[in-house]
């Protein structure tokens, strides 16, 4: 079964209210689907029955995809400028608010954690001079 996560509930998760991305959540949802799903163990996937894992699993996507949305708009000319005129001022918000929204990405890696294949589940984790594994905040 392959997952499926809409453009709707991309921009609710984000608080988007505009059409403005719309073009740019179809083609994140598009390009990073199927590199979450072939990161997914076959059995979850296949694993329609269990209503709970395939909720999981679409949710640690939805949450991948958010949170690369929101750097790709924080990385948008502009994005995190400010703008005063007298005593009114335009700013974006802080950077602990925008490194939070972009955590998603972590935390959708993280709830993915589990079922991913070995290899892919290796590549997160820092081997140790003892040859022990410790996980690791990892930038996916």
């Amino acid at each position: 079964m392959s997952l499926s996560v809409t453009s709707s509930r991309v921009k609710e998760k984000c608080g988007i209210t505009v059409s403005d991305y719309d073009a740019t959540i179809s083609n994140l949802i598009g390009e990073i689907t199927p590199v979450v799903e072939f990161a997914i163990r076959g059995e979850h996937l296949a694993d329609t029955g269990n209503t709970g894992l395939q909720a999981t699993l679409k949710l640690g996507l939805t949450e991948v995809i958010c949170g690369e949305l929101l750097e790709q708009i924080a990385r948008e000319p502009g994005a995190l400028e400010s703008v005063s005129i007298g005593d009114l001022a335009l700013s974006p918000p802080p950077p602990q608010v925008w490194s939070t929204l972009a955590g998603l990405k972590r935390q959708g890696w993280a709830r993915l954690r589990p079922f991913l294949k070995p290899d892919v589940a290796g590549v997160l984790a820092t081997v140790l001079t003892g040859g022990s594994k410790i996980p690791e905040e990892s930038g996916l």
